[in-house]
């Protein structure tokens, strides 16, 4: 009797993850991305976001880059873009026993509108970027009306 092993993820645990990763790194990079909107919760950089009184405050895990590294646009259609990027290394003699760190571009879209673009600022420290975002009006009560 043949018949196919079922992979067996815990026996291979090394194998099924470099399988893993080259077939999510083949997907993603073709311009038919069907993973986009998922992509960017699995792959580029971890973000919170506060929604404060005045401002939305956002904190984006970026260790091992330098500021000149990072970009961040706010543009009139309420998209805020985080861009950074780490060099990719020349093919060197460099014999690796585990090479987990990317290169490459690393990228983020969030959709922020109300923004007082004019008052956004950007600080980077010890691997965190934080953005904050100062909203156009502060929402201070709500108008209640009665029915007639």
């Amino acid at each position: 009797m043949f018949r196919p092993l079922p992979f067996n993820l815990r026996e291979n645990a090394e194998k099924g993850q470099e399988i893993l990763g080259k077939a999510l790194e083949t997907v993603m990079e073709h311009s038919f991305n069907p993973l986009d909107k998922v992509g960017g919760m699995l792959f580029p950089f971890r973000v919170d976001v506060i929604d404060c009184e005045n401002a939305y405050e956002l904190f984006a895990e970026l260790p091992g880059f330098t500021k000149e590294a990072i970009e961040v646009s706010y543009n009139e259609d309420g998209r805020l873009r985080i861009k950074a990027e780490r060099i990719v290394p020349e093919e060197s003699e460099t014999k690796y026993l585990c090479h987990e760190r990317k290169a490459g571009t690393f990228e983020r879209s969030f959709l922020i509108d109300d923004v007082d673009e004019a008052e956004v600022s950007v600080s980077y420290e010890a691997g965190i970027l934080h953005v904050i975002l100062p909203k156009l009006e502060v929402k201070k009560s709500c108008r209640v009306f009665t029915i007639q």
